[in-house]
């Protein structure tokens, strides 16, 4: 009776050990997920979400928290709809972060928002703009509180536009900053009195996963971030790298968002010198690029296994033509790989979808021709 006892008090508490994370170095996922403001966004907005439901899925099975960076055409698309509304609640109760993303008007993939006068923005977009009214940041900010008021994370992919960069999230996380582009974090910058970056390395295919792998593999300490557009086409890539951090970190104790990174103070932080005094110019240094945002209260925002190989992730023309850095290559998928088994192609799966009606005969299978 007494070695009972202390069977199934051993059973109880292994569990609960478990849960320590061990020494190694944090990590973070951010997933972007685009404006889709073209001719044909729309369907291909839709396929996003199905690709961005099933990292989801996937993350949650290894209790991996995911950094969800929106523009704000995402965002409304989810808010508006009570369903989409219900699973975006779910998410966050599961742990992950809701964050902001911003492509700015001199990007090619311009979201459509921005601070900029008709004429800053006619020159800089190459166009006339007279008598075009744009939405600022103020709608920004009114569309994404309608995930989360106070959202503290963002990548805001903006050089032009001071004003709008001014009331971004104080946490910044893009691609490719300054030493750390590699993705590995030993420190967090801290730029100005509140605002603080982070570096994800885009890893959307299999170079880019064997060079997350290798430099993750490489740290002791710090926090690696990656990062992922919640389109088909990277979603192998994605899956890919679980199956890596799985390997690493099975149960997931490693796994942050960046505002836990932050906040939790996990990395110390570095100053970094305003870019003309580090380029040693001489020229006046301005304001911080980013301040803290204003809050958006709710009362302001408007009511309403082994090594898997990754298949491979070609580029495929953007349907509207012109907006080519614009994700594409939307597939449907409705569940997860298998885990352990041949990672699939999605050519197929009896679905005609919108990238093999754009390219004939590329899936005869489906499309019928």
């Amino acid at each position: 009776m007494v070695l009972r006892k202390l069977v199934l008090a051993l059973t109880l508490l292994l569990p609960a050990a478990s849960y320590a994370a061990g020494p190694g170095p944090y990590y973070f996922i951010a997933v972007q997920n685009g404006a889709f403001n073209f001719k044909g966004g729309g369907e291909q907005l839709e396929e996003s979400y199905k690709a961005l439901k099933g990292m989801i899925k996937l993350a949650d099975q290894q209790n991996v928290k995911l950094t969800l960076l929106f523009t704000a055409q995402y965002a409304l698309y989810i808010a508006t709809d009570t369903a989409r509304a219900a699973e975006l609640e779910s998410w966050k109760k599961s742990g992950h972060e809701i964050g902001a993303y911003h492509q700015g008007p001199e990007t090619r993939a311009w979201d459509g928002y921005t601070d900029l006068g008709p004429e800053a923005l006619g020159r800089l977009r190459k166009e006339d703009r007279a008598g075009k009214v744009t939405p600022t940041h103020r709608d920004y900010a009114r569309a994404l509180a309608k995930l989360d008021p106070f959202i503290k994370s963002g990548c805001m992919m903006d050089r032009a536009d001071k004003e709008f960069l001014a009331a971004a999230p104080p946490y910044e996380v893009c691609d490719g900053l300054g030493a750390q582009k590699s993705g590995a974090n030993d420190y967090v910058i801290a730029a100005g009195k509140d605002k603080r970056r982070l570096n994800a390395f885009h890893a959307a295919d299999k170079a880019g996963i064997e060079a997350a792998e290798n430099a993750f593999s490489a740290m002791e300490l710090g926090a690696y971030g990656a990062a992922f557009k919640s389109s088909p086409s990277e979603f192998g890539a994605f899956y890919a790298w679980l199956e890596f951090l799985r390997r690493r970190d099975p149960q997931g104790l490693r796994s942050r968002t960046v505002a836990n990174i932050v906040d939790l103070k996990l990395l110390p932080e570095k100053a970094r010198l305003p870019v003309n005094a580090a380029r040693g110019k001489g020229k006046k240094a301005g304001p911080p690029l980013l301040t803290p945002p204003q809050a958006v209260t709710q009362a302001e925002a408007p009511a309403g296994a082994p090594k898997q190989e990754i298949p491979r992730l070609q580029k495929v023309p953007s349907l509207s033509g012109s907006a080519s850095r614009v994700p594409s290559g939307m597939h449907d998928i409705i569940q997860a790989p298998v885990r352990g088994g041949p990672l699939r192609g999605y050519c197929g799966d009896g679905i005609c979808d919108a990238v093999e009606r754009a390219r004939p005969g590329r899936c005869p299978r489906d499309c019928g021709h």
